[in-house]
């Protein structure tokens, strides 16, 4: 009876394995095939405009996004069917741990744990969080994101560590342990439309009418404004020295809404000053060096 029990687990475990394994490999391949449709169709992988040392740098960009997205699930697959088999093989011998010395049992665990534990944590750690990053839409390949204050696209997720491509081109290493725990701004999580607005102050002395006027039709005329709505205007304080004062508009990508806040910023000190209108200079820091990029809420002081 004891064999005709044992015959019977030997097989449920091997049928059940078998499933899993089933199961795990279709969902896997399920997933890459959606990560490649996605990259593909991509229109733009940029955070900002900029005239590239490569020739077709998009075409260039997706090319070795699809391959990394290749690479990556192919390791995906075989940490996946090393771990099941692992678990397989014990559930299948368990019923035989008994016939083992139990000594010799302890010692083999306790000093298999200590030396996975202390040589291989950091790097199962990683890739343990690189498999979660790939299954989850935290973020992914192509994506427009805000991390740590850096802003750019997320270049590659490899099983071990995460590549954002600053909008200056420098690359953000972060291991994939730590990326898990991040607060990410993801800018193209669900769309890529923009609500952009510039932030300004004028002094008390400036017709807000006439302000309120200028900065919508700087907007308007932008040739980066989606026209799915007029420019709002806010007054959003009253400061110390003047108003402080928001003009928002609508862009369909992180790039448009990039340029489309330069082009206010830039316009509206132009008109401010051809109108005779004063602002004031509020003093503050932009770390281009290390990739902290004048985002479209720093304006302060057009003066």
């Amino acid at each position: 009876m004891l064999n005709n029990y044992l015959i019977f687990y030997i097989v449920f475990v091997g049928f059940f394995g078998l499933l899993i394994v089933l199961w795990l490999r279709k969902n896997i391949n399920r997933t890459e095939y959606r990560r490649k449709k996605r990259i593909t169709k991509l229109k733009n992988s940029e955070s900002a405009k900029t005239e590239t040392p490569f020739d077709k740098p998009i075409l260039e960009a997706k090319e070795t996004a699809v391959e990394s997205i290749e690479h990556r699930f192919s390791i995906i697959r075989k940490v996946t069917l090393f771990l099941i088999v692992t678990v397989w093989f014990i559930a299948i011998i368990f019923p035989f741990l008994n016939n083992i010395p139990a000594t010799f049992v302890s010692i083999l665990v306790a000093s298999s744990g200590i030396i996975l534990g202390i040589a291989s944590r950091p790097i199962i750690e990683n890739m343990i969080s690189g498999i979660v990053i790939s299954f989850s839409h935290p973020v992914r390949i192509g994506d427009t994101v805000i991390i740590d204050d850096n802003y750019g696209n997320i270049e590659d997720i490899t099983i071990t560590h995460t590549i954002v491509k600053i909008w200056n081109w420098r690359r953000y290493i972060i291991p994939n342990s730590r990326m898990l725990s991040k607060e990410i701004i993801n800018c193209t999580i669900n769309d890529s439309y923009q609500w952009t607005h510039v932030e300004f102050y004028v002094s008390y002395d400036s017709d807000v009418k006439k302000v309120k006027a200028i900065s919508i039709q700087t907007a308007s005329k932008s040739k980066y404004f989606a026209n799915y709505e007029e420019p709002r205007f806010w007054v959003m304080g009253m400061e110390e020295k003047g108003y402080r004062c928001w003009i928002a508009a609508w862009a369909d990508s992180p790039v448009d809404a990039w340029e489309l806040g330069n082009e206010i910023r830039t316009e509206l000190i132009q008109r401010f000053n051809s109108n005779g209108i004063k602002t004031h200079k509020i003093e503050t820091h932009v770390d281009i060096a290390q990739g902290k990029p004048p985002l479209n809420t720093i304006s302060k002081g057009l003066s």
